[in-house]
This record gives C-alpha cells, structure tokens and sequence, in this order.
C-alpha cells in the first residue's frame, strides 16, 4: 500500500472522527494532494436544497457530476470545482449515512436478514430492520483507479458517540475490486471524471 492511499484512508477517518452529529447532509469533497505525501480533503459547495430537493444522495451526485461537464474551465484545463491553490487534483469522495446489518448482530431479526440477502433473498430497507446499525459514511475513488470505503457506527441510537472507524481499500488491479461496488462507487467515481484536468486519463 503507498503512502497516498495510506493518507487518503487517514484523512477519511480523520474527517469521521470530526463529526459530531447525526442526521446530517450528504456531502461531497475532492481529494487533493498537499505537502508532501499529505492529503487534503476539500468540500464542493453544494447548496443544501439540492440534497433536500432531490431526496436520493447518489442521484444528486450525479446531478452535480452532469452539471459539472457544462461548468467552463480555467484556461489551463483544470476545473473550477477542484479548487486551484488545493494541490494537485487526486481522486473524489461523498459523506453520507446508512444502515447496515451483519450476521453477527445481537439481534435475531438483523441476522436473519443479513443472512437472506447474503443468500440473494429480499429483505427490508435496513433502516426498518430491528438491530441495525447506522453508520456515517465516505466512499472515495482517487485517479489511479482505487476505491476506498470508510465508515464509522453508531454505538447507540439515543446518543452521538461513535466506534472507532473501519477502512476498506481495493486497487484497480485488484482482482477482488468488485467487492467495492454499487451505485455509491458508481457515481463519486462519474463526478471526479467530470472534474478531472483536460487531457488527464479517464477510466
């Protein structure tokens, strides 16, 4: 693992750690990187009604990302929601809560649907589901491909304190890269080819 992803993952669970609340709006950054081998995590100014407007977070992304190929750009090729004077553009990342159930739940009824849907079965939306587990969350997708899942739970629902947080990193040589997959990656990855210098390589 290098010294990028390794700041990259820091600066994700540094920016968990920071939050205090719950309920709060999505939100969606660049990742740039800074002195060093550092990283910088800079959010893109979306106004809250678009979040609010919208109601699915990965559908505003994508909105965001659409809008972001009509913005005109510096004459140098960057984008103007990369922030020039942040360092150099590397990958994109959004905020967002979820639910997550596991089979180890102390719970029966979050077991037995973690258990049907690991078996391919339907089962409720997890925020429905007795003994889930909200968490706060940052998926992130950097230049070279790599994909990065932080996340840190919420160790009761009556109060803000939260565990410590998990990191998941898989290269784009991974053979197991689909293991970080969805709509989520889908679409932090459609923002930051949207805002990607001119001329830089798109996958």
């Amino acid at each position: 693992m290098t010294a990028t992803v390794e700041a990259i993952q820091r600066e994700l669970t540094a920016h968990l750690r920071s939050r205090t609340e719950w309920d709060e709006q999505p939100a969606l950054f660049t990742l740039h990187r800074a002195d060093g081998e550092a990283v910088r995590l800079v959010r893109v100014p979306i106004p809250d009604d678009v979040w609010t407007t919208i109601g699915h977070p990965p559908t505003a992304v994508t909105a965001v990302a659409h809008l972001a190929l009509r913005i005109p750009r510096h004459t140098n090729g960057s984008h103007l929601l990369a922030m020039p004077g942040a360092g150099q553009l590397i990958g994109a990342a959004f905020r967002y809560e979820a639910y997550e159930i596991s089979v180890d739940s102390d719970h029966p009824a979050a077991r037995e649907a973690a258990r049907r849907r690991k078996a391919g079965g339907s089962t409720p939306h997890f925020e429905h589901i007795p003994g889930r587990v909200e968490q706060r969350c940052m998926t992130a997708v950097d230049v070279d491909g790599g994909r990065y899942l932080a996340s840190i739970d919420r160790i009761d629902e009556s109060r803000p304190e939260a565990a410590e947080p998990k990191t998941a990193y898989l290269a784009f040589s991974d053979p197991n890269r689909d293991g970080l997959t969805g709509n989520v990656v889908d679409v932090t990855n459609r923002f930051l080819n949207a805002i990607k210098p001119v001329g830089a390589e798109r996958r």
